[in-house]
């Protein structure tokens, strides 16, 4: 018998449940999946670079909070159906009633996640192309936001300096 529990998945495991309870939480009252509200420099990290999540991590996350304290009374917020059909790879569905709101879909990645009775799939699966235009995507911002700060300092390269001579000579 081999045990899928190796030293591996369990470091993948534990590192998905500490990201995703960085940046989700569970609000009991609407029965709503929501991401934290980002402040300070975390929004500023989150506007260059978007912390996303696969489905897989929201499901092991899922999994493992609805066993805390809290969570108990909402049991099966999430079901995983593991087997795989040619080309499709594991299903994921919400369970007891619950919704993510359409603003927070997008930080979810590689469904599918479907709704509850699978009437609409929320996050649909993708393929390695969509994984590439996705990371092209994220680093374009970051991309453009240098290029933009060489081409000014380029453009304003002598005044720059003589206020950096300036400053220099104060000292």
């Amino acid at each position: 018998m081999v045990s899928f529990m190796t030293p591996e998945f369990l470091r993948k495991r534990d590192a998905a449940l500490k990201s995703v309870a960085e940046y989700w939480y569970l609000d009991f009252s609407t029965k709503e999946i929501r991401r934290r509200p980002q402040t300070g420099l975390a929004a500023v990290k989150q506007f260059f670079w978007k912390k996303r999540h696969t489905v897989w991590q929201f499901y092991v996350w899922l999994r493992h909070r609805q066993a805390e304290s809290d969570a108990m009374a909402y049991p099966n917020q999430i079901s995983g159906d593991p087997t795989p059909l040619k080309g499709f790879p594991n299903k994921h569905e919400l369970k007891g009633e619950r919704t993510i709101p359409s603003t927070d879909l997008p930080f979810l990645t590689h469904g599918p996640l479907a709704s509850e009775g699978r009437s609409e799939i929320l996050v649909p699966a993708i393929n390695r192309w969509q994984s590439f235009f996705l990371f092209i995507k994220q680093t374009s911002i970051i991309v453009s936001a240098l290029v933009t700060g060489v081409g000014a300092c380029v453009r304003w390269w002598s005044e720059l300096s003589s206020v950096f001579l300036y400053v220099f000579n104060l000292l």
